[in-house]
């Protein structure tokens, strides 16, 4: 077990961890998609809720 984390700790030290800058920039990256990807699924779900009302609609008469 002792050695797992020897190994574990060793590994870590070859690890390239991104600079500030790039952090920021995948931040940005992932907070733009993720607005998008809401936007995305905002207009969808009013479409089909709109869709689904209309068929009641129809088939309410």
């Amino acid at each position: 077990m002792i050695q797992f984390f020897k190994d574990s700790f060793r590994e870590l030290k070859h690890v390239v961890w991104p600079t500030k800058e790039e952090t920021k920039s995948f931040f940005i990256t992932v907070l733009i998609i993720l607005i998008l990807f809401w936007v995305y699924l905002f207009f969808a779900n009013f479409i089909f809720e709109e869709l689904i009302l209309k068929i009641r609609g129809i088939f309410k008469n």
